[in-house]
């Protein structure tokens, strides 16, 4: 399995290296020491950067939620302009909109943390911490991100951002009843 996850990760290289850049930029903020920078080498730190362990219950938070948050958002929104030109109004020819598609789905495909910033959020918030209103809150993003981990770990992310790619146009549809107008 480690193979299709440097394949996958190798194809959506532009997502990865943003997810790692974000990344990187939290652990500066958070004041973590990073032990290695390189994003592209062939392991599991592949769109990840290795950093010392979190001990700081915000500083654990911020690591998973904001490159997950600005992949998400930047991936959507690019995303949306491929997958309704490509799939909804069906203008093959058009390569901006293809490139589009392709850079949100490599966006989305690279959302998750890594699986043990995952464990450190668990750990941080449900074994050593203290407050239930934070617990409640954090909760829902940990499910997320542990499911997400998973996928990612087997390469699966690159199918559901794909699957995701299809329903954009429909979401939209459901949302916006003037959908030609939006994107011409």
């Amino acid at each position: 399995m480690r193979i299709v996850y440097i394949i996958v990760k190798l194809i959506t290289l532009p997502g990865a290296v943003t997810h790692a850049f974000f990344e990187h930029m939290c652990c500066r903020a958070s004041k973590i020491l990073v032990d290695d920078a390189r994003v592209i080498q062939a392991t599991e730190m592949l769109s990840h950067v290795d950093h010392e362990l979190i001990r700081r219950r915000g500083a654990s938070f911020d690591i998973c939620f904001i490159p997950f948050f600005l992949n998400l958002v930047l991936g959507f929104l690019t995303l949306s302009h491929g997958a309704v030109t490509v799939y909804y109004f069906a203008r093959y020819n058009d390569i901006f909109a293809w490139v589009c598609l392709y850079l949100g789905i490599s966006l989305c495909t690279n959302l998750f943390p890594q699986l043990e910033d995952v464990m450190m959020l668990k750990e941080n918030f449900f074994v050593n911490g203290k407050g239930k209103i934070s617990r409640v809150l954090v909760a829902p993003c940990y499910g997320i991100f542990l499911c997400g981990a998973y996928l990612e770990k087997f390469g699966l992310t690159l199918i559901t951002s794909i699957a995701f790619s299809f329903a954009v146009p429909y979401i939209y549809g459901w949302f916006a009843p003037s959908l030609y107008n939006l994107f011409i």
